[in-house]
């Protein structure tokens, strides 16, 4: 007689497992469903993904029997090298195992992938804030002002006015709630707002994470970043019988890479992006 044991389970034990991972990564990630996924690009075997920039050609009135200006543009490239490999272990005692009511392991997998979707948030935040150019004015507390000047630094260096995201530390959200034109999600009736946004000023999608800073907050263009994911979150195991006849080492990690686009493009400067907006605050 056949009998399904173990051996013959692990497989779907995984697939279930994966699947409650990347659940948990789509819905506790919220920076990372604001810009651009280049992952298609991450293929195997490749350390950097490059992307084309140039220039734009300028129009001129050439009259009659006159020749034209010959122009050229020159071309650079914005690379996204892939260089993170986030990782994090376990290993549950089985003897402690067995007096939880709680399936622990399980409950360890959620609690990882959370920390993953964290992890990738922090890295944004933190290009969000290397790669964005500085407003004028300095708000230590978000203000309509701001928001305006913002937004119109972002189209005057041709942002995408359908595609603009503000994105803000839970701090600031009490800042954003006394601006008297910004529209929560449910004021907005029958019209979709994005999951994870909190509502929409002008146009702009505000969403809150809590790995902006405090006194921080950045608008952007989804084209002002990308993600890149060379590997996917993949967890991997190993028998580890020195701490019991059952005990399993496990692993959950992905390759990645996040980087700033449109770099020293529309007269901002060196190392800076034209499609990233930041606050003034030290």
């Amino acid at each position: 007689m056949a009998v399904t044991g173990n051996a013959a389970l692990v497989a779907t034990k995984q697939d279930l497992i994966a699947a409650l991972v990347q659940k948990e990564l789509i819905s506790k990630g919220v920076l990372i469903n604001t810009i651009q996924d280049v992952s298609r690009f991450a293929v195997k075997g490749a350390k950097t993904i490059s992307f084309p920039k140039a220039g734009s050609f300028t129009v001129e009135d050439r009259a009659s029997g006159v020749q034209a200006t010959i122009q050229n543009l020159t071309f650079a490239v914005d690379q996204l090298p892939l260089d993170k490999m986030a990782t994090v272990s376990w290993l549950i005692d089985p003897q402690d195992e067995l007096e939880s009511v709680l399936d622990v392991d399980a409950e360890y997998a959620v609690r990882a992938a959370a920390a993953h979707a964290q992890y990738v948030d922090s890295i944004i935040a933190g290009e969000l804030e290397t790669v964005g150019v500085a407003t004028t004015t300095a708000a230590a507390t978000i203000t309509d002002a701001v928001i305006l000047e913002m937004r119109s630094a972002l189209l005057r260096r041709f942002a995408n006015p359908n595609s603009l995201y503000l994105a803000i530390s839970p701090e600031q959200e009490a800042g954003m709630l006394a601006i008297n034109k910004f529209t929560l999600a449910e004021q907005y009736g029958s019209q979709i707002i994005p999951a994870g946004v909190l509502g929409r000023i002008y146009g702009v999608n505000v969403v809150v994470s809590t790995e902006v800073e405090a006194d921080e907050y950045y608008m952007y263009d989804r084209d002002g970043l990308c993600i890149g994911f060379q590997r996917g979150p993949t967890l991997g195991e190993r028998a580890a019988p020195e701490y019991g006849a059952t005990a399993m080492l496990k692993t959950l990690d992905q390759k990645f890479a996040v980087k700033g686009l449109q770099i020293a493009q529309a007269g901002v400067g060196a190392g800076l992006s034209a499609l990233v907006v930041k606050d003034n605050n030290a």
